[in-house]
């Protein structure tokens, strides 16, 4: 324990030090324990090293709840969650995160905390940000600025504007986000609330950003770097936005360097969503450099480190802890709707007893006049009651028709898996127990690995169409059009595929005279290609040929791969684009297995480009697939 607090005195910077003192001093009294001053303490120190030592902060908060709950100080457990649910979203756990906020919806809801029930409200509205899930962050973050407003609490109500300049930013509705953020803004220079007007600034330049307003992004990065008042968070999404700025202006060397720092930071900070943000800076830069092996490094990086902060299994959990939240919410309303009741029985009874007990017409019409309007209002507020229970109830619909949903996708993945992915893992394991026993003479090794690397190729090739597949099937596929030069990105992917080409002595030809240019997205066109060269490798016999060619027309730049396989039957040729799975996939001419989402995924992302697909097969004879992208 004293080797933990002398790390947190160590790293506390000059703001904190008072708080600190008086931390240190308060713990030497007597009273220590039964104070309930000792948990508000805890509970500033925490929201002070949120933004530069999440880790300590979350130290101090949890510190903050053992007291709170030993006193039995309900509102000191509500504050002491809501400050654990931001550290931990702060951490990038949003597990734990979303369990706090729970727990805090439940002790508001008891002891009817109102800034607790805000509190919460934000944090479930910043786990749903984290998801991409902006309608719904809206909706959180709309409901948290409302009571933050009402409590008069301009510090969170800053930070409810910020929250919502996010989202509208993020949906592409950049005049609402330069409204929100303006709020912000004028909240954080009103209070002196240096995190916040960083965090404000930083999210501007990132609007304009978007935006493509480059120069000006990095006048609102460069000032955030420039103040000394600036926290470590924020210097790393300043230096991000810095580095994905110049990425977009093709600095790439300044890009990695400013990457670098934000990556620095983030690790400082222990954000695993900024460290993500800033090695996926770094891959891409470095794959624009040509550096392929920083390049992969970090991919494999980027990958792990997604991995580790979401998956289906932490995703269900939240969804699940969602739900559990919002059930603590219809308690609530039905409480609210037995006390209306009751309160309406009452009402009832006592039009009864006075109408009995009435002695002369005037009195009777005062009391009949009373009891209406009380009933009105009363029936008004109960029809209320009855729409939000309606709402929720629709929401609650709602998200278990995305929890089918995911379901379902989850059991196609585990179809196709069993299916495809089965036997090359079981030959893969096969070969590695023959090399370890010692069978197989040294000279025949060679052959063996050579094989062996055409199996892990494949799993991988079959790996990554399933997981784009996947994620199209939860999130939808979103494009990035831009104008690019389809022949060089044809021609990376050709110097790839030759290589698989050359193993199965087929001629692969790239023919074209001059750039072709197209209107799409770039990681798209990469996609479609590699799928398609990749089935035409798959399904030709060797001594083959493979034709990539380009024709156009008016509106199209068409881009023809031609083989001359073994070509698509009658039947197969009725299911493609439409079915993924057994159904459609076949073994190629080497006995390569396939996931049969392959053309699946090429139909969805050519659609997405605006384009079209159209296929021409003889059996036997050869296949040719063209694609017709948009011209500039």
């Amino acid at each position: 324990m004293l080797f933990t607090l002398n790390g947190i005195i160590v790293f506390a910077q000059p703001n904190h030090e008072n708080l600190l003192t008086k931390w240190q001093k308060a713990r030497s009294e007597n009273n220590y324990r039964s104070d309930t001053g000792s948990v508000i303490l805890l509970n500033h120190l925490s929201n002070q090293y949120l933004y530069n030592h999440a880790d300590s902060a979350l130290y101090f908060a949890k510190q903050a709840l053992q007291l709170a709950q030993f006193q039995k100080y309900a509102a000191g457990q509500a504050d002491s969650w809501n400050s654990i649910g931001k550290d931990y979203y702060v951490l990038g756990d949003y597990t734990s995160s979303m369990d706090a906020s729970s727990k805090l919806m439940s002790i508001s809801n008891k002891i009817n905390y109102a800034h607790g029930i805000a509190g919460s409200y934000q944090i479930i509205g910043l786990i749903y940000l984290a998801q991409d899930k902006y309608s719904e962050a809206i909706i959180y973050f709309t409901k948290s600025l409302k009571r933050f407003t009402r409590l008069k609490d301009n510090a969170e109500t800053g930070k409810a504007y910020f929250d919502l300049g996010i989202c509208y930013d993020e949906t592409g509705q950049s005049e609402k986000a330069f409204y929100y953020l303006d709020k912000a803004v004028q909240i954080a220079k009103l209070q002196n609330d240096n995190d916040l007007l960083s965090m404000t600034l930083n999210r501007t330049g990132e609007t304009y950003f978007h935006l493509k307003n480059y120069q000006i992004a990095l006048g609102y990065y460069d000032e955030v770097i420039s103040s000394k008042l600036t926290n470590n968070w924020e210097r790393d999404f300043a230096y991000s936005g810095i580095a994905q700025t110049y990425y977009g202006l093709g600095a790439y060397n300044k890009a990695i360097l400013n990457a670098k720092k934000s990556l620095y930071f983030s690790k400082k900070v222990k954000s695993g969503w900024d460290e993500i943000r800033a090695i996926n800076i770094l891959s891409e830069s470095y794959a624009a450099v040509k550096d392929y092996k920083n390049a992969y490094s970090f991919h494999v990086q980027l990958k792990r480190l997604n991995d580790s902060l979401f998956n289906n299994e932490k995703e269900n959990e939240i969804n699940y802890l969602h739900l559990k939240q919002q059930q603590a919410d219809n308690v609530k309303l039905r409480g609210d709707i037995k006390a209306k009741e009751q309160t309406i029985i009452f009402g009832e009874r006592l039009f009864i007893f006075r109408n009995v007990i009435a002695v002369c017409v005037i009195i009777f019409v005062v009391i009949i006049f009373r009891n209406t309007r009380k009933a009105k209002a009363l029936n008004k507020v109960l029809q209320q009651q009855n729409n939000d229970i309606a709402e929720q109830k629709e929401e609650i619909l709602s998200q278990k028709d995305a929890l089918d949903q995911l379901n379902h996708t989850k059991n196609q993945l585990f179809s196709i898996i069993s299916h495809d992915l089965r036997s090359p893992f079981t030959a893969i394991l096969q070969t590695l127990d023959l090399i370890r026993s010692g069978e197989i003479p040294a000279e025949e090794q060679g052959a063996v690995l050579e094989d062996f690397y055409h199996q892990v190729n494949l799993v991988t090739l079959m790996v990554n169409n399933l997981l784009l597949w996947a994620n199209s099937q939860q999130s939808g596929i979103k494009s990035n059009l831009a104008t690019l030069n389809i022949t060089k990105t044809v021609n990376g992917i050709v110097s790839v595929s030759n290589f698989l080409a050359k193993n199965k002595n087929i001629n692969l030809h790239h023919n074209y005279t001059g750039e072709k240019w197209v209107y799409a997205d770039l990681d798209h066109v990469k996609i479609i290609v590699q799928n398609l060269v990749g089935n035409a490798i798959k399904f030709t016999p060797e001594g083959g040929t493979i034709e990539i060619y380009y024709t156009e027309d008016d509106i199209y730049q068409i881009i023809h791969v031609k083989d001359s396989g073994v070509g698509i039957s009658p039947e197969k040729m009725g299911k493609l684009f439409k079915v993924t799975g057994k159904e459609i996939s076949a073994y190629g001419t080497n006995n390569e297995a396939g996931s049969g989402i392959g053309l699946v995924l090429i139909k969805h992302f050519v659609d997405a480009n605006n384009g079209k697909l159209d296929v021409q097969s003889i059996p036997g004879g050869g296949s040719e697939f063209s694609v017709y992208f948009k011209k500039p």
